[in-house]
């Protein structure tokens, strides 16, 4: 070969070596980018994850507080809150009173608390605090006000909450995960000595010369309540040099109530970058080996055409490659393999939401075969059978939703009381012996109450069961079910022994009467027999909690319960709930002007807006309808729309980010969210109005005409209209 061409040969092999090794330093950098990605999102998770967990928790802590307040302002005996403490699980250490002044009167346990710091304020009076008691032991102290006059005060075990939910977890080589409220004070953390000083102000007290301004910067974010992850610089506080590094922190709100706690899961950069960094180094050297044999490989060739016979060392150099490339393939795989196993985590999300779109027209459907056909004809019945059937299903759907979300509130619904009555006669009728007969008698008509059907219906079941008990086996026995209307005035004297004053927001209540013919009661038991825990069956036979959690519920629902009974002459319960007083002639709603509204509907599912279409047109109102956000834009460009209605899951982004995107355009809109279950960016967007409500889905469209009437008087009481 002449010199000038092997000079030629050796440029051009260089400069596809240049390439090749700028190609391969590119997709170096990509993937390390992707695998810190990785590890920065599963960091994130672990945070999101301990955050739903505390808000859980914390939520409990206060629903607890709530339940024991009641029982304070009742007058409980000591014995109750005792027993309640023994029955936890070793976090809620014990229960104290505080008077006006803030001095703690008594304690069940006899905990002394000290050195207070505020950690939440809430709007309703409520408090959680941070203490220690005489041996430096720190408490979080939840507080509520008592009607009564002063405070009652749940302690809880702070240190050993923290061990219990978070030390153990761990996060890189010398990663911690720690708690501070919404104001930047320290809640927990690996040391004891920082819990309950402010994040950067009082570690800059305790280390005046150190830098805080990038951990400053981070901890503002932080506090805004939303989750992310941040890169900034700061010191292990726990080293004897203090060093400074770089960490990583990926944080994440937990809610408390109207205020958050902030959950960080901090990292040195290092644990992640340098794994990432020697893995790559690996990689790097096992494109150099190849890169090298491929040099070889150029080598053997231009000896080739110097000597023919070097052939068979030529092909085992190719052979060697080849065996490199297939590794580096097989890794790839791998590290493609698990992403896709992180992807299918996220799959279930969407099951709730296409079971939903399955359930929406088959309830309406059967309402429409309702809706014509004759009431006493087999075919009505089967309908029915099929709406029912449906309404057991989405209840189904709505546990399994709630399996992976926090914070899902209880659905109260418009409730026809001789329905209620009906089913929850004939789930007592199941339970019954064969000497005890149900006698039901329904005094009402068209009349409704707001709240959830299976817990009144579990009311009803709780006390029928007791009723049965009081009975026994033996003897002729009855439990009759009675309804009846009656009036705020009437049922006030009812109560007057009870010194109970009702509420002037409902003027007509609907009496359920549960009577019986059992063994009855005396006086003293009538005083306890709301009390939780209490009971007279014998052991094993009750956990003195059914008429406890019965009473609760109709509280819960605005309505009140109380006892008439006699030894030996049997017990009537009466079930008192207030009367949801509605125009049955349903009205469409229109605008000010008295034209109708122009209501647009979107979803991805062509069934449920068939269904909505057609019973929007039955009675007289008209709907749009389309699947797209590219329909729904030309749809908002073309016409002028008053309500619109969309679904959460829409293609190509959620249904409150569409909102807010024309939050500026159509300021006027009422604004419609349909969901299988709200969750914390839901209601973030209506408290924000963004949105103005938001419905459970399957959805009817009498439901949605009701709220989109419930928005319009809203909007007027706030000054304007549609």
């Amino acid at each position: 070969m002449k010199p000038k061409r092997m000079w030629s040969l050796m440029i051009v092999l260089l400069l596809f070596l240049a390439v090749f090794l700028a190609s391969a330093s590119s997709i170096r950098n990509r993937y390390r980018d992707r695998i810190m990605e990785t590890y920065k999102n599963q960091l994130l998770l672990t945070s999101r994850i301990l955050a739903r967990n505390m808000s859980l928790s914390l939520e409990e802590f206060r629903t607890d507080l709530l339940f024991l307040s009641g029982q304070a302002e009742k007058g409980a005996e000591d014995v109750l809150f005792r027993e309640f403490l023994e029955a936890q699980n070793g976090l809620e250490d014990d229960l104290l009173w505080e008077d006006e002044q803030g001095e703690i009167g008594r304690a069940i346990r006899g905990l002394t608390l000290e050195d207070p710091v505020l950690l939440t304020q809430f709007e309703d009076g409520q408090s959680v605090w941070q203490y220690q008691d005489k041996n430096g032991k720190h408490y979080m102290a939840f507080k509520r006000p008592l009607r009564t006059g002063g405070m009652l005060v749940l302690a809880v075990d702070t240190e050993q909450y923290y061990q219990q939910l978070i030390s153990d977890i761990q996060i890189g080589s010398n990663g911690y995960i720690m708690v501070k409220n919404s104001t930047g004070v320290i809640i927990m953390h690996p040391q004891e000595e920082q819990w309950g000083i402010h994040v950067v102000e009082g570690r800059r007290q305790m280390y005046p010369e150190l830098d805080f301004e990038s951990l400053e910067d981070m901890v503002e974010e932080q506090c805004q309540g939303r989750e992310g992850i941040s890169e900034y610089y700061s010191y292990w506080w726990g080293a004897p040099d203090i060093p400074r590094v770089k960490k990583i922190s990926a944080y994440a709100p937990a809610s408390i109530g109207d205020d958050f706690w902030v959950i960080s899961s901090v990292v040195d950069y290092d644990d992640y970058y340098l794994p990432a960094e020697n893995g790559f180094r690996d990689v790097t050297l096992l494109f150099t080996g190849a890169l090298f044999v491929f040099a070889l490989m150029a080598v053997l060739l231009i000896k080739l055409l110097l000597d023919r016979g070097r052939a068979t060392e030529e092909i085992g150099a190719l052979r060697e490659m080849n065996e490199r490339l297939e590794e580096l393939h097989q890794e790839e795989e791998r590290m493609a393999h698990q992403q896709r196993l992180q992807i299918m985590g996220t799959m279930t999300g969407g099951i709730a939401h296409e079971f939903n779109n399955f359930l929406t027209p088959i309830m309406g459907h059967a309402e429409l075969l309702m809706m014509t056909l004759d009431e006493d004809s087999e075919e009505y019945d089967s309908a029915h059978e099929i709406y029912e059937a449906s309404e057991k299903a989405k209840d189904v759907i709505r546990q399994i939703s709630a399996l992976s979300r926090k914070n899902v509130e209880t659905v109260y619904k418009r409730i026809e009381v001789k329905k209620l009555l009906t089913r929850a006669s004939r789930m007592v009728e199941s339970i019954c012996p064969a000497n005890i007969r149900l006698e039901t008698e329904v005094n009402v008509d068209d009349t409704y109450i707001l709240g959830n059907s299976t817990q009144l219906s579990q009311v009803i079941l709780n006390i029928c069961v007791n009723a049965a008990h009081a009975i026994g086996k033996k003897g002729d026995g009855w439990i009759r079910l009675g309804v009846t209307g009656v009036d705020r005035e009437s049922l006030q004297r009812s109560l007057e022994k009870d010194t109970i004053q009702l509420s002037r927001d409902w003027n007509q209540y609907v009496q359920i009467d549960i009577a019986d013919n059992g063994c009855g009661m005396d006086s003293e038991t009538l005083k306890q027999i709301f009390t939780p825990f209490f009971t007279t069956k014998k052991a094993g036979e009750g956990t003195g909690l059914g008429l406890a959690l019965a009473e609760q519920i109709v509280l819960s629902h605005k309505g009140y319960i109380y006892v008439e009974s006699e030894p030996g002459k049997g017990s009537v319960f009466h079930v008192c709930l207030p009367v949801l007083e509605t125009d049955e002639s349903f009205e469409v709603p229109r605008k000010e002007d008295g034209k109708g509204l122009r209501l647009v509907a979107v979803d991805d599912n062509k069934k449920v807006l068939n269904l909505l279409e057609k019973n929007f047109s039955k009675i007289g109102q008209q709907i749009m309808t389309c699947s797209t956000r590219e329909e729904l834009a030309g749809i908002l460009s073309r016409e002028n729309v008053d309500v619109l209605v969309v679904d959460e899951s829409l293609e190509g982004g959620s249904g409150v980010e569409f909102c807010m995107s024309i939050q500026g355009r159509y300021p006027t809109m009422i604004k419609i969210i349909m969901t299988d279950a709200p969750d914390a960016a839901i209601l973030d967007a209506k408290h924000k109005k963004i949105i103005d409500a938001y419905l459970i889905k399957p959805v009817l469209d009498t439901t949605i005409l009701r709220v989109v009437m419930d928005c319009q008087a809203e909007r007027q009481r706030e000054g304007f209209g549609v």
